[in-house]
């Protein structure tokens, strides 16, 4: 009887501190870490008086540690690029739950190769150097910048990056424009979003610059979950980003700080569903850089493709289905 009082106390006691601990909210910093949490510490002021504890935040400066800090636990809610996502939500570890909405009702973004004015205005034109560009890229798990480009403008046409320029740098849509706007890259990746707010930023720069090419559209960056969160704190959550902005009487301010944080005008519900995007394109970079990979033998390659293939028909069977 002893043990089973204390063993309740203990879970008792165990809830209660998780009910009090902090929350922290996560992002990759493009416009710098201080400014961000600068920017987004409003926000995170309002979560923490809607879920009744402490929100935190943490601005790092690239996806690959939004990921290592989620995969710790030193981050429960992620404001996450679909590629990383996508890494958090294989791993058993996180769950989609919302995604951005800009200002004006956008909700989906194209990736931009960006270079000066004079320089290769077309991606044709662009494609016609090679070894003579240097291409200021995003991080490897970024999708507007890395993998998007990466597939749909230079795989689809047979191109390698990495043997078909100069060099390659990688940071993120800031370091990209600045390189490209101070002459140290030729080409650089970023977004239709970045380049919207860097341009509002930096408009003598902006001015100096063209689009050579812009993807398809994309929905705009995910909100993920870590699953092990109780499900009523995870409810919570989800309520108030779906709320934010759109519902109660302080919605008109809300906006007002949504837009001064990111220029978003709020949340809408999400799910897993939306990794879907990025799986195909995935799967057919990974194949093509296997393609030109001779120094594999016909065995590991065949072994390796196979690999790619339960991969991908894992991630379609989570993600839930034909996309």
């Amino acid at each position: 009887m002893f043990r089973t009082l204390l063993a309740a106390s203990l879970l008792a006691l165990m809830a209660s501190a998780t009910a009090r601990a902090d929350v922290v909210f996560g992002f990759v910093a493009s416009r710098g870490i201080e400014q961000g949490l600068e920017d987004w510490q409003p926000i995170a002021d309002d979560m923490g008086k809607s879920l009744g504890q402490r929100v935190r935040l943490m601005a790092v400066k690239d996806d690959k540690e939004l990921a290592e800090r989620f995969a710790r636990n030193e981050v429960q809610i992620a404001r996450a690029s679909t590629q990383t996502a996508l890494d958090m939500v294989e791993n058993g570890q996180g769950e989609v739950f919302a995604r951005l909405v800009l200002t004006g009702g956008k909700s989906e973004y194209r990736s931009l190769l960006l270079t000066r004015k004079g320089g290769p205005a077309t991606l044709d034109a662009l494609l016609a150097q090679p070894k003579k560009l240097r291409y200021a890229s995003g991080f490897s798990g970024n999708t507007a910048s890395y993998l998007i480009p990466q597939y749909l403008a230079f795989a689809k046409g047979n191109v390698l990056a990495e043997q078909y320029f100069k060099s390659i740098s990688y940071g993120s849509s800031l370091d990209n424009f600045k390189a490209l706007v101070e002459g140290r890259a030729d080409v650089a990746a970023s977004s239709s979003e970045e380049f919207e707010k860097l341009s509002e930023r930096f408009p003598r720069d902006a001015a100096k610059l063209q689009i050579a090419w812009q993807s398809t559209p994309f929905s705009y960056d995910p909100l993920v979950l870590r699953r092990d969160l109780p499900a009523t704190q995870r409810s919570k959550i989800a309520q108030f980003f779906n709320d934010y902005g759109r519902r109660g009487p302080a919605a008109t301010r809300e906006q007002e700080k949504l837009y001064y944080a990111d220029q978003l005008a709020g949340f809408l519900p999400s799910s897993n569903r939306q990794l879907r995007e990025v799986t195909d394109l995935q799967l057919f970079y990974a194949l093509f850089r296997l393609t030109l990979n001779s120094q594999l033998a016909l065995d590991a390659r065949k072994n390796q493709e196979r690999a790619l293939y339960r991969r991908y028909d894992q991630l379609v069977s989570i993600l839930g289905g034909a996309y």
